[in-house]
């Protein structure tokens, strides 16, 4: 699954008279749904979870972004913000406004570009995400990821934690660790922490 990572943004060497950091704490909300939207972000540290609360007082969770990832990209061609942006933990936020940004990209049409090619891959991971958790039985979801993420060799090297890849699948960490366990039972993979190896079954 390919992100749109804070270093590759970062590359944009026109982007630096650009933005500001803002510092949020756990609880806090960056904005809320309806908000005017003036700007986009990116995650140096922390993790910010997007939500949307429903008629019946629920509350849907969008997405979590972490440190090393952008959000709220669609605010360059939206009024307003389509749901609420809520600190997870202590974060420091970069903040782009949408107005300079959009400026800045009309007159860098070669960073345009590939800043277009980076956001296209960000909506493939995430429609791969949609895809995963579309997936009924928490065994074959897990196994559809595992083989996403795998190399030519069948091994995956998570960078995060394993429950934050249970919540990118949308299963609780508790069923995902079970089914790995049941996964190594099986001979399926063999796994030492973050780190897994698909086992091929004679």
């Amino acid at each position: 699954m390919i992100d749109l990572t804070f270093a590759q943004f970062a590359e944009f060497s026109f982007l630096k008279d650009l933005e500001y950091t803002q510092q949020v704490n756990t609880g806090q909300m960056l904005f809320h749904k309806g908000d005017p939207a003036i700007a986009l972000f990116a995650i140096k540290t922390g993790r910010i979870r997007l939500v949307r609360y429903l008629q019946d007082g629920s509350v849907l969770g969008l997405h979590i972004a972490r440190a090393g990832e952008t959000f709220a990209e669609a605010a360059l061609f939206s009024e307003v913000y389509h749901c609420d942006a809520i600190a997870d933990s202590p974060s420091q936020v970069v903040i782009y406004p949408k107005s300079s940004l959009i400026d800045a990209l009309r007159h860098h049409p070669e960073s345009a570009l590939h800043f277009m090619a980076l956001l296209t891959h960000h909506v493939q991971s995430l429609r791969t995400r949609l895809e995963l958790c579309n997936i009924r039985s928490a065994r074959d979801r897990v196994l559809a990821c595992l083989s996403l993420c795998a190399d030519s060799q069948g091994a995956i090297a998570f960078d995060r934690a394993l429950k934050d890849i249970a919540s990118d699948i949308g299963l609780t960490h508790e069923v995902f660790y079970r089914t790995l366990s049941q996964l190594e039972k099986e001979g399926i993979i063999a796994r030492k922490r973050r780190f897994i190896q698909l086992v091929e079954v004679q």
